[in-house]
C-alpha cells in the first residue's frame, strides 16, 4: 500500500497557489486480505501530536522518536490486532521515525490542525508549521481546505474527532459534528477533550464543554448517524500532562490511543453498538 499526502501550500512569494504532493513512505502490508479500514484523524495539535523536545533542546516536526501523538500507540495496537487499516489525512508531518525519515510501519497520514478551532477545522486556513518542514518542504506556508474538501480528498470510513482545547466553542463544535455526518457516511467517533491545568488559559471551561457534548451525539444517532461517543477525558489526569498544561506526555498519549483502540474494537466486533 502507498499513502500520499496532499498539501496545498502558498507561496508568500506570489499569489498563485502551488499544488504539492509529496510521498511518504510505504505502510507494510498487512497479510489480511481485509480491505483496510480508513481512518481519519481530525482535530488540533493533539491529534497532530505535541513537539517534544529533542535531543538538541528544540522541538521539530520532521519525523522523530518522540513524535506521532496518540497515532503511534494506536497504530501499534492496531497492526498487533491484525486490523488492516490506512490512516488518511491532508498532513503527515509530527511522524514517528528517526534521523528524520519516517518509520515504514508508521503511516503518518492526519488531519491535526495545530492551535485551529472547532471553526478552523471547518473552515480550513493556513496551518502553524514549524521551520524545519516548511524548509524541507521548499514553501513559505502551509494550508489547507474545510472539511468538506477534505472528507473528499481523502473519504474515511472512522473519524476520530478531538477538538474544541482552542476556544471551548459548543455550537461550533456542533455546527462540525452535523457538517461530517452531512458530507460522510463514516463512523464518527466524537471524544471529550482532554483535562487541562495552569498555565493554560482557560482551563476552568474544559468541564462546561464536555458536559455539553452528549447532547449533541444523542441528537445524531436520532438521526441515523452512525456516531460514538468517547471519553478521553476520563482516562487521562493533569499528571499525564507537559508542563504548558495541555498536551499529554508519552504516557498519556498512550492512555489516549487505548480509549480510541477499545471504541473501535467495540464498534468492529458489535457495529449496531456503536450508533
Amino acid at each position: 500500500m502507498r499513502t500520499s499526502l496532499i498539501l496545498l501550500l502558498m507561496l508568500m512569494a506570489g499569489s498563485t497557489p502551488v499544488r504539492l504532493e509529496a510521498e511518504v513512505p510505504a505502510l507494510a502490508e498487512h497479510p489480511s486480505s481485509a480491505k483496510p479500514l480508513r481512518i481519519l484523524p481530525l482535530g488540533d495539535s493533539i491529534t497532530r501530536g505535541s513537539y517534544l523536545p529533542q535531543k538538541n533542546g528544540r522541538a521539530s516536526g520532521l519525523p522523530n522518536p518522540e513524535a506521532g501523538g496518540y497515532r503511534k500507540p494506536l497504530q501499534d495496537l492496531l497492526r498487533a490486532e491484525g486490523i488492516a487499516f490506512d490512516f488518511v489525512g491532508g498532513l503527515n508531518y509530527a511522524a514517528f521515525g528517526k534521523d528524520g525519515i519516517v518509520d515504514p510501519l508508521f503511516d503518518a497520514d492526519h488531519h491535526g490542525l495545530a492551535g485551529f478551532s472547532n471553526t478552523g477545522i471547518l473552515n480550513g486556513g493556513t496551518v502553524p508549521t514549524p521551520q524545519d518542514v516548511l524548509d524541507s518542504l521548499g514553501v513559505k506556508l502551509v494550508s489547507v481546505p474545510g472539511i468538506v474538501e477534505v472528507l473528499k480528498q481523502h473519504p474515511p470510513d472512522v473519524i476520530l474527532l478531538l477538538s474544541g482545547a482552542n476556544g471551548f466553542n459548543a455550537p461550533a463544535r456542533d455546527h462540525l459534528i452535523q457538517t461530517l455526518g452531512k458530507h460522510s457516511q463514516a463512523h464518527l467517533f466524537v471524544s471529550t477533550i482532554l483535562p487541562q491545568k495552569p498555565p493554560r488559559t482557560g482551563w476552568e471551561k474544559v468541564d462546561a464543554y464536555n458536559a455539553s457534548l452528549p447532547s449533541i451525539v444523542a441528537e445524531q444517532q436520532r438521526k441515523g448517524h452512525q456516531i460514538t461517543l468517547v471519553d478521553l477525558h476520563a482516562a487521562i489526569t493533569t499528571d499525564d500532562l507537559l508542563p504548558d498544561g495541555v498536551h499529554p506526555t508519552k504516557t498519556g498519549m498512550a492512555k489516549m490511543a487505548d480509549v480510541w483502540f477499545a471504541a473501535l474494537k467495540q464498534s468492529l466486533q458489535h457495529p449496531a453498538a456503536g450508533k
